[in-house]
């Protein structure tokens, strides 16, 4: 059984000895996991390790005791990013809460033409800022030791021309059927992925994309839906190229 586990956005230094949790991860442990004092819980800060120890109860505070620390390989060999149009709040918090789930290392949010939802400015920060705390939920349950980075373009093109990948696809129903890239295979290292909005991206936009090396790829026979898109390709490769077994 896995142990409860707390992330804490501390440098590396900061865990050893006692360290006191945060009031919203005390009250967690405490009200909601009911935990007892000495139950052995693991703390993280999302950048690779993975620190462990007894928690202990006052009533103002709760704190671990550092005994060990780690560094699991829980992160897949395969560098995913998902490069995601605009869509609604729902869909889009849907979409890396289940991308951190499936090993995406990076979320890269742009507009693009058919784009219903549009953010700038103090709202796309405090949109950004509500996405991070999801991937750290996300990543604190599913056992991951690393956040995935969110971040935003002010456009398609500008994100287009900035991939430095070695391998990007954008998914577009139009495409081409026919076999996988040759080079997605086990041991390529990274790929990105771009999904468009809720009516995909418009033809100008996948010529764009082209130009600046993404190959136009067709998932499968079945039209999906925006946030569907990307987690069924981040399955897809983790099964071709990364730590999904292949049979």
């Amino acid at each position: 059984m896995a142990n409860p586990r707390f992330f804490i956005d501390e440098p590396d230094e900061f865990f050893s000895g006692r360290i006191l949790l945060p009031a919203n991860a005390a009250k967690h442990a405490g009200r909601s996991l009911r935990l007892a004092s000495g139950e052995i819980v693991d703390v993280f800060n999302g950048r690779g390790r993975l620190w462990r120890g007894p928690i202990g109860f006052s009533n103002e505070s709760a704190w671990v005791d550092i005994n060990e620390v780690e560094a699991p390989q829980t992160e897949s060999p395969l560098r995913i990013t998902l490069l995601q149009s605009f869509v609604s709040p729902e869909k889009t918090e849907w979409i890396v809460e289940k991308g951190v789930e499936a090993g995406m290392h990076e979320f890269v949010f742009a507009p693009a033409a058919r784009s219903v939802t549009k953010l700038s400015g103090e709202r796309l920060e405090k949109r950004l800022q509500r996405l991070r705390d999801i991937a750290r939920a996300a990543a604190e349950q599913c056992g991951r030791n690393v956040v995935p980075a969110i971040r935003a373009y002010p456009s398609l093109s500008a994100a287009f021309s900035d991939s430095t990948a070695e391998l990007k696809l954008v998914l577009a129903p139009g495409a081409n059927a026919g076999t996988p890239p040759e080079r997605l295979r086990p041991g390529l290292a990274s790929v990105a992925v771009a999904i468009g909005p809720e009516g995909g991206f418009n033809a100008e936009e996948i010529a764009a994309a082209e130009s600046f090396g993404w190959r136009a790829q067709l998932l499968g026979p079945r039209v999906l839906r925006t946030e569907t898109a990307g987690l069924a390709a981040a399955v897809w490769l983790q099964t071709l190229a990364g730590d999904y077994p292949r049979r």
